[in-house]
């Protein structure tokens, strides 16, 4: 391939993603290998052409391979030959109990990379032979239409916008076009590791299946894109369904109301739940954390079952379903609050804050205790109830899902006075003639 071609070929690519999307800001995925500096090539070329478009390339350190030093020192030339600032995170990897080295790295490189958009769009270097690959991983996995139908150049959802410029270039195309522009690329030597499952596919399976089907590419690149006209079809009839049960009020914790839904329409089910994981998650999750997830809906009330997916855990209450990282809870005992002070305690911050607010409460001084070692058959009277009762029952009153009530504590004034029940009701009336306050509690970040 001519230099000439090779420019006019990342010219195409580039003026393609500034007709598509008008970038002010592109993050790359740089591994070093061949696919992922074409990507960094072309992104090159957009900054060129817009020069208001911030380019930056995101080499993720994985710790599990000897060759990590020399891809980090390509990357780091690589990168300032063209001109990009380089980001170098270095992963954590914890792999077992299910889960492989392959998922886990995946799922936090994207979390790496995801941190870096701020509003941008992430460049991935994925190719054509990798839409092959990847239909016959997701029939291993037991994928649905959404994982068989492949890569798009462009897909937007909960992570952000995410392009796939080379999607319509081979491997071989894309290293001829590096050659071609004088530049080099790294080779990864664990791309011949038959362990890895896509390896084994790519030089065992295909070449056979090649050798017996030599048009097999085309029908799957076909198949590919029939399930993704499937699967959008579905998100589109499902979606205004899903906006009338999702409430993502606290972003720590959205909510599925499945109160008037029909459970044994698995179909529908299927699909909403796969877009309630979605708002929390960056890749999809498979059959089996959905149908755990219906099952859970479908078994009687207040059950304390949990779905655990990802580092994330599903749960229930009453007729909702509430997805969450798992947290550490303050310790059961009394801590000092004052005025305007944030007391982080476990993975909560709580503030004593002045307030106008219907549940606010008179505070003779600046500063509260907060007791945590409170007994649910404890008997409380909110200022707005005619009558006192027990605190598992104004928890329930309130919406307090069991899994989250050791976050609540009893607010008392320093005379040992009970004020408020946490940030749910005050105990005391509002004098006009004494400061009011509310106790504010949020996860912290």
């Amino acid at each position: 391939m001519t230099n000439s071609k090779a420019a006019a070929l990342v010219d195409a690519l580039a003026r393609r993603i500034i007709d598509e999307i008008a970038p002010s800001r592109l993050v790359i995925g740089l591994s070093g290998g061949a696919d992922s500096t074409l990507a960094l090539l072309v992104c090159r070329r957009v900054r060129d052409l817009c020069p208001s478009c911030f380019v930056q390339a995101v080499h993720c350190i994985h710790g599990l391979d000897a060759d990590d030093p020399v891809w980090l020192a390509h990357c780091k030339k690589l990168c300032r030959r063209v001109d990009v600032p380089l980001k170098t995170p270095k992963l954590h990897i914890v792999y077992g109990n299910g889960r492989s080295p392959e998922e886990v790295s995946r799922s936090e490189r994207y979390a790496a990379l995801l941190r870096e958009l701020k509003g941008g769009a992430l460049v991935l270097g994925h190719q054509a032979d990798d839409q092959c690959e990847n239909l016959f991983l997701a029939l291993k996995r037991g994928s649905g239409p959404h994982g068989l139908s492949g890569m798009r150049f462009i897909t937007r959802d909960e992570r952000g916008t995410v392009l796939r410029p080379l999607l319509s270039l081979t491997k071989k195309q894309i290293e001829e076009i590096i050659e071609a522009l004088g530049f080099d690329f790294v080779y990864d030597i664990s791309n011949s590791y038959l362990k890895f499952e896509r390896n084994f596919i790519r030089l065992k399976v295909l070449p056979l299946i090649k050798e017996r089907f030599p048009s097999i590419e085309k029908a799957v690149l076909r198949s590919q894109k029939l399930c993704a006209y499937e699967h959008d079809l579905a998100v589109r009839y499902a979606k205004p369904v899903f906006e009338s049960v999702f409430q993502a009020n606290d972003p720590f914790l959205p909510t599925f109301d499945f109160s008037k839904l029909d459970t044994d329409d698995e179909p529908l089910m299927l699909t909403l739940l796969r877009m309630f994981w979605m708002s929390m998650l960056t890749l999809p999750p498979e059959l089996e954390v959905l149908m755990s997830s219906l099952n859970l809906m479908r078994i009687s009330a207040d059950q304390f079952g949990v779905v655990k997916h990802e580092g994330l855990e599903l749960r229930r209450y009453k007729s909702s379903l509430y997805l969450m990282k798992p947290c550490v809870f303050p310790e059961r005992k009394s801590f000092t609050l004052k005025q305007d002070q944030s007391l982080r305690l476990g993975d909560f911050v709580y503030t004593l804050k002045r307030s106008s607010e219907k549940e606010a409460f008179s505070l003779n001084g600046d500063e509260v205790i907060l007791d945590f070692d409170l007994k649910g058959s404890q008997k409380l009277k909110p200022v707005h109830r005619a009558h006192a009762r027990e605190i598992k029952k104004l928890m329930s009153e309130y919406a307090v899902p069991y899994f989250m009530r050791q976050k609540q504590c009893l607010v008392k004034n320093c005379s040992g006075m009970i004020v408020a029940l946490g940030d749910l009701c005050a105990c005391v009336k509002s004098e006009a003639v004494q400061p009011s306050y509310v106790l504010k509690i949020q996860r912290a970040e």
